[in-house]
């Protein structure tokens, strides 16, 4: 299992990972509508869109703790990296657009 502790499987995780908090939010929040009225809202507003990438970004905090947990430190990084990587979307959907 130390295969996982890179830099680039963090990165992976830490990438995926919002993919899978924005499913879990539609999952909790949005039920019952469609997936298409969903996607609808958030393209609707850029409030919106900053708001559900920042929940989401939460959803890494899992896999860090994870990593740390493990003492995998070069995952841990690669998961930072990856909040690294959202982090100049947040901030256009926020406060540019």
């Amino acid at each position: 299992m130390d295969k996982l502790n890179t830099i680039v499987a963090g990165l992976i995780a830490g990438l995926i990972g919002p993919w899978i908090g924005a499913l879990a939010f539609y999952l909790v929040m949005f039920n019952h509508k469609p997936l298409l009225t969903f996607i609808d809202v958030i393209q609707g507003s850029n409030s919106a869109q900053s708001s559900l990438i920042s929940v989401s970004l939460i959803f890494n905090l899992a896999f860090f703790f994870l990593a740390l947990n493990k003492d995998w430190y070069q995952a841990a990084r690669g998961v930072i990296f990856g909040v690294f990587v959202y982090a100049p979307f947040v901030i256009y959907f926020k406060y540019v657009a």
